[in-house]
């Protein structure tokens, strides 16, 4: 009796070892001379994307500002993120100047990603100014809007700039 008991344990265990292996399918891939490589049919299904890490672009950047009505300028801007990069925090700042001494600075605040930024921020409490721009770290290129009564004044803005000062 007591080994018929352990007998049909035995074939009970490797029944459900059998169930278990053959529920769990792997992928294999694999070349005679090259080694191999397995993974869960799951994970080859599902691929994950890896979110990208917003820029670094702290520090002072500038270039050419460029405007319908008074041309060619210098845009100049400092970038203060928090901890994460994905925020413009205090201390941030855009200044425009032009060559006609039109000009535009004041703080911001805004968004930074992976190829960009945005921001909002105002000239004087009747000039507000939002933007955005994209790239990389080595340069980045955007437009400007103006509103307000320096709407007037200033249209059209583009602008492209480096790091450093």
């Amino acid at each position: 009796m007591k080994v018929a008991k352990t007998f049909i344990l035995m074939i009970t265990g490797g029944l459900l070892s059998c169930i278990l292996l053959s529920s769990q399918r792997s992928v294999w891939a694999q070349e005679a001379d090259q080694g191999g490589w397995s993974a869960p049919e799951e994970a080859n299904s599902d691929a994950k994307t890896v979110k990208a890490h917003p820029m670094d672009i702290s520090g002072c950047w500038s270039g050419t500002v460029t405007d319908t009505g008074d041309g060619s300028g210098t845009p100049t801007f400092e970038f203060h993120q928090n901890g994460n990069r994905k925020k413009l925090v205090i201390g941030s700042r855009f200044n425009f100047e032009w060559p006609d001494e039109a000009m535009a600075e004041g703080p911001m605040k805004g968004s930074v990603t992976s190829t960009g930024f945005t921001f909002k921020g105002n000239a004087g409490a009747t000039c507000k100014v939002s933007g955005s721009a994209v790239g990389d770290d080595t340069t980045l290129t955007g437009s400007i809007v103006f509103t307000g009564k320096c709407a007037d004044i200033f249209q059209d803005v583009t602008f492209s700039i480096t790091p450093g000062c």
